[in-house]
This record gives structure tokens, sequence and C-alpha cells, in this order.
């Protein structure tokens, strides 16, 4: 049993299970046309059933529902009868995974969820099962083989289910017109969802973290202003807050480059107005720019900070490139 056998074996069973899932393709009928209707008629949640193997793959088709538009949760059959049935409400339908068809723990739920009038979408592979026959709707998994030299434990049969979840999935996505704002709204803690959530007002720096000098302030004080407030930039500002102009680590080098190649004395220079050194009308964005388009202005620009200004040109805030990297929005 050396290496070259051993990988020829892991072939052999990713060979059965794509298989298993190509061969959906083949059996796909109305039926689950007709599921997908039903589910998209319906007001409330979907509860997915299933137990052993089949129990962690309806957990993972909830999951998938729910983080792309439909509403969706687990519900564990031998719970249900013991009180957690008490989850589903009027509008709520049921989706239950059953290679057999034969499972005692989802066939004793049948007559309740009948009785509150609650369809039942089945995925089976057997299509003349109990659980089949007392379905609304019937997703068949025409597998009858699993992977594997024992042919016994669940993986072909579950891989085709997780892929007919997965299809089941993608087709109410599409057609409840889910797009990719309403997965970032869903995922707010992922990169995409830091993308698309995230906007400048929640990140930018204000108040007193704010590096702000007048017109008139001389040089070393706006280099004292820029050295406190550890922003590496100062605005510039009119009384009332108008921003007028920016002092930024390259202004200050370009002035001392300058002042290197004259005779000038460095001490009057820094008592000069900070408006000699500035670089006027600097890049402003709008707080409600979303972070990521912030982000690509910088990058764009070959800057790593944008001032923050209102409607009528007051300095708000200043967001840092920074500020946007802590908050993995790159």
């Amino acid at each position: 049993m050396n290496a070259d056998w051993r990988l020829q074996k892991a072939r052999e069973v990713l060979h059965d299970e794509s298989q298993a899932v190509s061969g959906l393709m083949e059996t796909l009928d109305r039926s689950f046309a007709e599921a997908v209707g039903t589910l998209l008629t319906r007001s409330g949640k979907v509860a997915v059933t299933g137990m052993g193997k089949s129990g962690h793959v309806a957990g993972k088709i909830a999951a998938t529902l729910a983080s792309t538009g439909t509403p969706a949760f687990f519900l564990h059959p031998g719970e249900a009868v013991h009180g957690d049935l008490g989850v589903l409400d009027d509008g709520d339908t049921l989706l239950a995974l059953s290679k057999s068809g034969e499972t005692q723990e989802i066939l004793d739920l049948i007559p309740l969820l009948k009785r509150l009038g609650i369809p039942i979408l089945s995925m089976v592979c057997e299509r003349e099962s109990s659980l089949a026959k007392v379905s609304d709707h019937v997703l068949w998994i025409n597998v009858h083989r699993e992977a594997g030299p024992l042919g016994l434990a669940p993986t072909s049969s579950t891989t085709a289910m997780l892929a007919m979840g997965d299809a089941l999935a993608m087709v109410l996505l599409e057609e409840r017109n889910f797009e990719v704002p309403d997965f970032a709204r869903l995922h707010p803690g992922g990169m995409l969802g830091r993308r698309y959530y995230l906007r400048v007002q929640d990140l930018m720096h204000v108040g007193a973290d704010l590096p702000v000098v007048s017109p008139e302030t001389p040089l070393r004080r706006a280099i004292m202003e820029m050295t406190a407030k550890k922003l590496g930039i100062a605005a510039v500002c009119t009384p009332d807050r108008t921003l007028v102009g920016i002092l930024t680590d390259g202004d200050l080098r370009r002035i001392l480059e300058g002042v290197s190649g004259t005779p000038k004395n460095p001490p009057l220079f820094l008592e000069e107005p900070v408006s000699l050194s500035m670089t006027p009308h600097p890049v402003t964005i709008d707080r409600e720019m979303l972070a990521s388009e912030a982000v690509a202005t910088m990058e764009s620009r070959k800057i790593s900070h944008l001032l923050v200004t209102d409607g009528d040109g007051h300095l708000e805030g200043i967001l840092h490139f920074h500020d946007c990297l802590r908050a993995k929005v790159i």
C-alpha cells in the first residue's frame, strides 16, 4: 500500500461522488421546480430536518438557505416530538432529508405536520419510500451505492444531497433577486460584508482626534499638532471649520528640501503661516461613502488620508488608510 495506491483509491472515491452529483442533472424533474414555487409562496421559514449524516447535511443546507435570502433553520427530528415543534408557524415549510425515506424519527413528525397544514418537501434516494409518498414534492437523489470499498458509509448520497440543497438555494436566490448588497447585509462580519456595509462615518476620526489648524497658524505649531494627533497630516480650516487646505508629511519634506538649497534660516520659515506651505483644495469625500470606495480613491490618488466634509465644505472627519486595514475592508 504505497503512495500511488492511496492516491488511486482517493481518486476512485472522488470519481464515484462526482458521478453521483452529475447524475442529478439527468433525474431532476418538475418536482424540483414545483418545490421552489411552494417555497416562494410560503410566508415563513424552512425547517430542514434529518437524522445522522443526513442531519449534518440538513444543517448545512439550512445555513446556506438562511444566508442567501430564504430564512431557514435546522430542526432535529428526535427533539421535535419532545417540544421543538413549537418553533413551527403556519407559514413554515419542512424539508426532510433521508436516504432510505424510512427514517422513523421523521415519519413520526408527518401526522403532526399534516394537521398543522405545513407542506412537506423530501430529499430521498427511494422514490417509493414512505416519506416520498407523503411528501408534497420529492427531490429525488438517484444514488444507490456509496463511495468506498464497503459501499455503506454515507458518502455519495450525502454529497448529492448537499449539491441538491445548493441548487435549491441558488435557484431561490435568483427568484428572489437576491443581490450582492443583500448578501453583504447578512454577512457583516465577512470581507464582502465589510466592503458593502462599512461606511466612512463608521471608521473616520472625529472631534478632538482631528489635527486642525487655521491658515494663520505658524508652521511650527502646525507640525506640533500633526505630531500630537498622530495622523501625519493637519487640516487647515477657517474658524467655522470650512476646509481650505491640508498640510502633509510630503509638504514638509518638500519645504525642507527647498530650505536646504537656499541660505534661508530654518527657524524663520517655521514661523511663517501654514497657508504658505499647505496644499490647497485637498481631496474630500462624504461620510456616507462606502469605506471600500474610499480605499479605491486613496489608491488611485496615491494618498493615505481623505478629509471628510459636509455639503458646505465643513470638515467632519479624517479617514486614514490604516483605519480601513484595521477594519479588514481591504
